[in-house]
């Protein structure tokens, strides 16, 4: 079974880059606030350029489920949400320990 990160690795060099990490929200909760809900786990897409915005990924943290809320991104369909103040919150833990 082919996993979602390696599904979604651009094979473009001008084409979208998708990274992933996992947050822990006991340890980040003014980051976890960002995304208003409380009820964890739930995967987000975070767009971190000029305007900042998120997508709350709606569905099962599965792979068929995030592949299909990639493909909603990658055909340009999906609505995020701008992040208050267009601000992110400093990260509490070295941002090593949340890579994937």
């Amino acid at each position: 079974m082919v996993d979602v990160k390696s599904a979604f690795v651009s094979k473009i060099e001008r084409g979208i880059t998708f990274s992933f990490m996992k947050l822990d929200a006991s340890k980040e909760p003014g980051f976890a606030a960002l995304f208003d809900s409380t009820d964890y786990p739930y995967v987000v897409v975070l767009n971190p350029g000029k305007r900042k915005r998120f997508l709350r990924h709606e569905g099962k943290v599965d792979v068929k489920e995030l592949t299909k809320t990639l493909d909603v991104i990658l055909g340009g369909d999906a609505r995020f949400k701008a992040i208050k103040d267009n601000q992110l919150p400093a990260l509490g833990s070295e941002y090593a320990n949340y890579i994937q």
